[in-house]
This record gives C-alpha cells, structure tokens and sequence, in this order.
C-alpha cells in the first residue's frame, strides 16, 4: 500500500493545477513587481509604442476621419474596455488575466475559448514588431532581403525574449526608459511642424475609402487595454494601481496619438504617401534629415517596446492555461532563478519568429478579427459576473449596475461585430478556422487531462 501511494503522489505532481475561482491561486507565483509606472508603461506598449502604425489609417480614410476616430474611440472603445480590466484584474489578480474572468463567468470550455483565440491574436500580434522593427531598419540602410529580414526580425525576437525571462522587473523598467524614447522625437516633430501647419489639408479626402482597413488600424491602435490584465499576478497592490494607470495610459495614448496625426497630415497631405513607415518621412519634410533619423530610431525603439510589452502579456495566457490543464503542464513551469514562466515565454517566441516574412498589413487584419472575438467574450464575462457574482470583492468597481455594466459594455462590442463583419473573405475564414481549431485542441486536452486523473485515481484505489 505504501508503494501505491507513493506512486499517486509521483502521479499527482505531473497532473495540471487547476484554478477555477478568483481566490484559488496555484502554490508558485511569479513575484509582484511591477509598480504604477512600470504598469503604465507596460500599458501604454501593450495599446500603442507611439503613433507608428496609424500611417495606414490617414491614407484609408483621410486625416479629419481618423482625428475624429481618435478622439471619440477613448470614450467608446479604451475607456470602456480600461476600466473593465482595471475591475476584473483587481477582483481577481492573477497572472492570465481574461482566461480566468472566462472561465470564471461561463466555465471552462469558454474559458479554454477565450484562451486560445487570445494566444492565437497574441503570436500574430507579437509579429507585427518584429516586422516594423525591420521596416524602421530598411529607412536607415536600404532595402533588405527576405533572408536579412528574417534573420534580423528573430534576432530581436530572442533578444526581447531573453529580457522576457529575466522578470517582469526589468521588462517594466525597459517599458518606461523606451516610452520616453520614443515619445521624445514625436515631441520635438509636434513643436517643430505646428508653425507650418494648414488645417486645410486635413479635409483632404483619398480617391477611395477603405473602411475596412480604416476600421482595422484604428482598433488595432487602440486595442490591447485587457492585454495589461494578464500580469495582474506581477503588480503590486492591483487594487490601488490599476484603475489609476488605465486612467493615465489612456489619456498617455490619446495625445501620443492626435498631436503627431494632427501635425504630420496638417504638413504633409500626400495622401497616397500616408502607410505604415512614413513618419520618419514627414519628420525629415519638417525638421530635416536628422529629424528623420530620430524618429526612425525611435520606430526601432516602439518596435522592441511592443514586442516586450505583449510577449510578457501573451506568455501569461499560456502559462495560465497550462495551469489548469487546457496546455501541456511544461508551459506552467517557472524559471528557478527569475520566477518567469520562461517555457511560456520562449514558445511564444518561436511561434512570433515562424510568423516574420509576412506582411503588416497581412497579419494586421488576421490580429484585429482574433481580438475581436476574445473581446466579446470578455464582456459578456465582466455582464454576467456583475449578475451571478454581485458579492464578489472587487477592490476597484466601475461605478454602474448591471444596467450601467450593459450600457457601458454595448459600444466596444458593437465595434468588434462591426470589425468582423467589414473582415475580408479571407480573414473571416481565417477567424473560424481558429475557432474550429480551439473547439478541436479542448476536445482533445481534456481527454489527455481527464486520462491522467483516472490514472491517477486509479492508482490510489489499487
């Protein structure tokens, strides 16, 4: 009997934990390191990196239309879905984020859903930096071949991820010294272009209106608000420090944003010009060459910042759900050294490195219709938690009833079926093609996981 037993507790150790409620945490915890700064950092490389990657939205849209956009979506779109994340996180603040708000609102299968559409939205995401890293590159040395462009796009994957293991500490405090960097040149292009700004070229109108595409950038660039959720686990005192850096990252990414738009476009109104790239362009048209450089290598800076920013975030999901069973249990495994779930981490990026030859505008399209799906998702858990969990301790709250928590809830979600029904053919099919894969992928981790407790069960009863 004691020979059994003993084999049921080598047994247990390679079963998966599992976390089914906000106050049962597994028993290894990364550290709480991040503070209020470092989350608003964090934060703000998680929605924005700068104004980089909007070039698209002026050349699909017009200047007036996406200033517009811009200033309304906070009030529509980041704050909503701000202070949604500031609620669950500081409800329950652990590492995963949305996986656990899920699964917690609907069960495990919608939980596993949430997951997994957000690890596939995380990889493609994620590939998007190194992609603009090298995009930044080529404005300084000239074009690139295929072969340079992935060899440099992995080696800053792997360099980002390397920092990644070391903690989240360091990834916080890179987030803060690059968001300086990289707003410091959109600064001194604002200052220099104001004086030959002509608000008439803002009604400037393109031969064609891609709302598609419009509607794509402008969400991208102003999504990611949940992404801070994932590394709740890692801040210290969520309750106090979440809704204060939701507040100051939105109001940070709105004036990141309009100011530079707002200048550039009233300076340069070469329309056809206008796609991802060409601020380094305008800089150079206002204040010279230098100017140019300057912010291109602040673009190589936004770049390395966002790639950090979501690997930390996106590697939590997997840890997350490698905690409760839903992927393999190496993936919640944490580095003895740094606390990090280094597997989770160093997965991630391999999957970012597979994804570098693509196009931005490609993965752009895929990414926004992924995080769409998760988002109404997330929602519906933030409604039908204030309805089956009313007593729940939630150190922060959004000031509303289960009325004012629909309300609040419709404009966000209305945009994401608004984005997935402008999707293109392809990309839909794309989008359910991961939902078909997820529904598959659950299916069979719960027949190996159900399989390993009857062992283990089993074993026991022997």
């Amino acid at each position: 009997m004691r020979i059994d037993i003993l084999r049921w507790l080598k047994n247990l150790r390679h079963l998966p934990a599992t976390v089914n409620a906000a106050d049962d945490f597994p028993q290894a915890q990364p550290r709480r390191e991040l503070g209020p700064g470092s989350l608003v950092a964090l934060t703000f490389f998680c929605v924005a990196g700068g104004a980089f990657g909007l070039e698209d939205g002026v050349g699909a849209g017009g200047p007036m239309v996406l200033l517009l956009a811009l200033l309304l979506l906070p009030w529509v779109w980041s704050y909503p879905t701000a202070l949604m994340t500031a609620e669950l996180s500081s409800a329950m603040p652990e590492n995963g984020g949305y996986v656990a708000w899920v699964e917690k609102a609907f069960g495990r299968f919608w939980g596993f859903q949430e997951g997994w559409l957000s690890l596939l939205c995380g990889i493609v995401d994620n590939a998007l930096y190194p992609v603009m890293f090298v995009d930044y590159l080529a404005y300084l040395g000239g074009d690139l071949s295929p072969a340079e462009r992935w060899l440099i796009g992995a080696a800053v994957t792997g360099a980002i991820a390397y920092l990644n293991v070391r903690g989240s500490r360091p990834v916080g405090w890179t987030s803060i010294a690059l968001t300086v960097a990289v707003l410091a040149p959109f600064a001194a292009m604002v200052v220099l272009g104001v004086p030959r700004l002509d608000p008439g070229l803002w009604l400037a109108r393109p031969a064609g209106l891609d709302w598609a595409l419009l509607l794509s950038v402008v969400l991208w660039n102003t999504s990611g608000w949940d992404n801070a959720g994932c590394c709740a686990g890692e801040v210290a005192d969520p309750g106090r420090n979440y809704p204060r850096a939701m507040a100051a990252a939105v109001l940070l990414v709105t004036l990141a944003y309009v100011l530079p738009i707002a200048v550039g476009a009233g300076v340069d109104g070469r329309l056809d010009e206008w796609r991802e790239g060409h601020f380094p362009n305008v800089a150079a048209r206002i204040g010279g060459s230098w100017l140019g450089v300057w912010l291109t290598l602040a673009g190589l800076a936004s770049a390395a910042g966002l790639l950090s920013a979501l690997l930390c975030t996106s590697s939590r999901v997997c840890y997350a759900m490698a905690l409760r069973g839903m992927l393999p249990s190496r993936l919640a495994s944490l580095h003895p050294r740094y606390g990090t779930p280094h597997a989770a981490i160093v997965g991630n990026a391999l999957a970012v490195a597979c994804l570098v030859p693509f196009s931005f505008q490609e993965l752009i399209q895929v990414d926004m219709f992924l995080y769409a799906l998760a988002l109404v998702l997330e929602f519906a858990a933030f409604v039908r938690l204030r309805r089956i969990r009313p007593d729940m301790p939630r150190p922060y709250r959004v000031p509303v009833g289960l009325a004012g928590a629909v309300a609040f809830s419709a404009p966000p979600v209305l945009l994401c079926l608004a984005s997935i029904a402008l999707a293109g053919a392809l990309t839909q099919l794309a989008g359910l093609a991961a939902i078909a894969s997820g529904a598959v992928v659950y299916a069979v981790a719960e027949r190996g996981r159900l399989g390993t407790a009857a062992d283990a069960r089993g074993s026991i009863a022997g």
